[in-house]
């Protein structure tokens, strides 16, 4: 009697020990295949060119007794072996903390018109629209996968809020903050967001690299118009960009947007940038769509002593992405 009531502790002790460490995971993934014809100024550019890209993301998430929603973050490209989003967070009452290789505020909350089309030659396709530009081509604001901290308040009312730290090397003291923001209201029947962020990192050098972003999207049914800017100073750069982009939903599954964007660095006399671009979006079935994309652009290098060797680039790129989510 004795031996079965040990053996059905320990079953039970053993039971509960593996429950408190058992989390919900989720496991998802996207593929996109593009092939992209492009004509260029420069013979060495022109031609077609197929390409692809694939992540797979893997988020555990656990809920403890107290209340706490804690989440590891594990998000791939398997098309290049790299890293693209490894972070943990722990959120509740008093907002989330994030820790790990992820955005951070700046990026979490900037605004950038060219997020209303999904190909534009700019675009992170990596093998299909590389080109020359030296100088930023969208009003980011200098976001990326980093390693960082960083807090988000909840939520009050329409604003969102967050702040954000990370170290870079020792040798090069490249230590940055970052803040952002957003307000989301209703007027009129329109949906209104403002968004802010900034960034600024320091260097070794004789001026810290500082990114802002701002912007306003107004969404009114099918119909959604975003304009946007930003600023980047740093050693030999103090460039502006400004964007504007719309998006209409037709129905049955088709999307179609145009964007246009420019940026100058008035720190390098005549380099400026830029691009147009036309879209349009189709949901085949649930999970798949593809996408056309036509894309003119403009590349003057100007003055630039940060890298003398390129030279001005101009053309057209058509591209058609098969985009697969599961």
């Amino acid at each position: 009697m004795r031996k079965y009531l040990l053996s059905t502790s320990a079953l039970a002790g053993a039971a509960l020990l593996s429950s408190a460490a058992v989390a919900d995971v989720s496991i998802s993934g996207n593929f996109e295949f593009d092939y992209a014809s492009r004509d260029s100024n420069i013979a060495a550019n022109d031609g077609n060119l197929m390409g692809h890209d694939q992540e797979v993301n893997v988020a555990f998430t656990n809920k403890t007794d107290s209340g706490l929603t804690i989440t590891a973050q594990n998000q791939f490209k398997t098309s290049s072996g790299a890293q693209d989003d490894v972070s943990v967070s722990i959120a509740g009452g008093f907002g989330t903390l994030t820790m790990g290789k992820t955005d951070g505020a700046n990026a979490t909350y900037e605004m950038n018109a060219m997020g209303l089309v999904q190909e534009e030659e700019g675009g992170h396709l990596y093998s299909t629209t590389a080109n020359t530009a030296t100088i930023q081509t969208s009003t980011g604001g200098g976001g990326g996968n980093n390693l960082q901290v960083s807090y988000h308040l909840p939520a009050m009312g329409g604003l969102t809020a967050g702040v954000s730290t990370g170290t870079g090397s020792v040798a090069q003291n490249n230590e940055w903050s970052a803040f952002g923001l957003k307000y989301a209201m209703d007027t009129g029947g329109a949906a209104v967001t403002l968004a802010y962020s900034t960034k600024s990192l320091e260097t070794a050098t004789a001026a810290d690299t500082d990114n802002t972003s701002m912007g306003v999207n107004i969404a009114m049914g099918a119909l959604s118009v975003t304009v946007s800017g930003s600023t980047k100073t740093a050693v030999d750069e103090d460039i502006s960009t400004q964007s504007a982009g719309v998006s209409y939903d037709m129905g049955n599954g088709l999307v179609v947007a145009a964007a246009s964007v420019q940026s100058e660095d008035d720190a390098d006399a005549a380099e400026e940038y830029n691009m147009t671009t036309y879209e349009a979006a189709y949901t085949i079935a649930s999970g798949l769509s593809a996408v056309l994309n036509v894309s003119d652009f403009d590349y003057e290098n100007g003055t630039n002593v940060d890298a003398a060797a390129q030279v001005d680039v101009n053309g057209t790129t058509t591209s058609l992405t098969i985009k697969a989510t599961f």
